[in-house]
C-alpha cells in the first residue's frame, strides 16, 4: 500500500511535466463528443467519460513506451526530463502502465467484442512499437518516416473511439471525412510539439525545426491547419448545406490560428510559440464541438 501511494505521488509530479493528463482530458472531449455525433450513436455522459478515460489510458501507454524506448537518447540530449533526474523510475512508470492498460482493456470489455478488437489491435501496435518494429537504430535514422509510423498509434485510436459508440465503424462519406479531420488535427498537434523557437532545437535532432528551419516548419504547419479547416468546411456542408454562419466560423477560426503563426514567425519567442498552439486548439475544440451540435 505505502509503495502504491509512493509511486502515485511520483506520477502525479511527472504527468504535470510530461502528461498533463486534465489538459490532455479537455482537449480530448471535444472530438470524442464529435465522433459520437458522426456515427449516430446516443450521447451519454457515462460513455463519454469512458472513451476520454480509455483514450488518456492508452495515451499513457504510449508515453510510457516512449519513456523506456528513448531512455538512452534522452538522457544523453534531455537529461534534465523526470525520468533523467530521478523524479519517478522506469521501474515506477511500469507499474502505472499496467494500470493504464487494465483500464483501456476493461473500458473496451464493457463495450463489446468490437471494441476488444479494436483495442487489442492498438496493444499489439504499441508492442510492436516499443521494439522499434524489430527494425532497430534502421527505422529511428529516418526521422520523418519514423514518427509516421509511430503516429499511426494515436490515428488508429480514432478507429476505437468510433466502435465504443457506434460498436462498429459505419463507412460512410461524413465518417471518413470526420477521420480525416480528426487525423489531420491530430497530425498538426504532434507537428507543433516538436517545434522549436529558432536555437533551442538542441542537439538530439529530434525536432521538425531541426530538419526543415523553423520558416519551413512554420509553412507546413500553416498548410496542415489550412487543411484541417477545408476539412471542416467540407463536414459542415455535408451537414447542412453552405450555411453563410458556419462558413464565416471557419474563416474567423482560420484567420486567428492564421495571425497566431504569422506573429510566432515574426517574433519567434515562446510567448508566441504558446499563443500559436493556443490558437490551433481553441480553433479545433470549437470546430469538434460545431460538429458535435450540428450532427446529433
Amino acid at each position: 500500500m505505502k509503495k502504491t501511494i509512493t509511486i502515485a505521488k511520483k506520477f502525479n509530479a511527472y504527468q504535470k511535466v510530461r502528461f498533463p493528463m486534465i489538459i490532455l482530458g479537455l482537449s480530448l472531449l471535444p472530438a470524442v463528443l464529435s465522433s459520437a455525433a458522426v456515427v449516430s450513436a446516443p450521447v451519454t455522459m457515462a460513455r463519454v467519460v469512458l472513451v476520454v478515460v480509455a483514450s488518456i489510458a492508452y495515451l499513457l501507454h504510449i508515453r510510457v513506451i516512449d519513456e523506456h524506448r528513448d531512455h538512452i537518447h534522452d538522457s544523453i540530449h534531455h537529461p534534465t526530463r523526470p525520468v533523467q533526474v530521478g523524479l519517478i523510475s522506469r521501474e515506477e512508470l511500469r507499474c502505472v502502465d499496467v494500470v493504464a492498460v487494465i483500464i483501456l482493456l476493461a473500458v473496451a470489455v464493457f463495450c463489446g467484442w468490437p471494441a476488444v478488437v479494436v483495442a487489442a489491435s492498438m496493444l499489439a501496435y504499441s508492442y510492436a512499437a516499443s521494439h522499434e518494429f524489430f527494425l532497430g537504430e534502421k527505422l529511428r535514422g529516418h526521422f520523418f518516416v519514423y514518427n509516421a509510423v509511430n503516429l499511426l498509434q494515436m490515428i488508429v485510436m480514432q478507429i476505437f473511439v468510433y466502435t465504443v459508440f457506434a460498436n462498429s465503424v459505419p463507412i460512410h462519406s461524413l465518417v471518413v471525412a470526420h477521420f480525416l479531420f480528426t487525423t489531420v488535427g491530430t497530425i498538426v498537434f504532434e507537428f507543433i510539439r516538436k517545434l522549436k523557437v529558432p536555437g533551442e532545437d538542441g542537439t538530439g535532432r529530434d525536432t521538425y525545426t531541426w530538419y526543415l528551419g523553423f520558416k519551413n516548419a512554420m509553412i507546413v504547419y500553416i498548410f496542415l491547419a489550412a487543411l484541417n479547416v477545408a476539412l471542416f468546411v467540407a463536414i459542415v456542408t455535408m451537414l447542412t448545406g453552405r450555411s453563410p454562419l458556419l462558413l464565416a466560423l471557419s474563416a474567423g477560426g482560420a484567420v486567428v490560428a492564421g495571425i497566431a503563426a504569422g506573429v510566432h514567425m515574426a517574433q519567434r519567442t515562446h510567448r508566441t510559440d504558446t499563443l500559436m498552439q493556443l490558437s490551433f486548439l481553441l480553433m479545433y475544440g470549437i470546430f469538434n464541438i460545431t460538429i458535435f451540435l450540428l450532427a446529433r
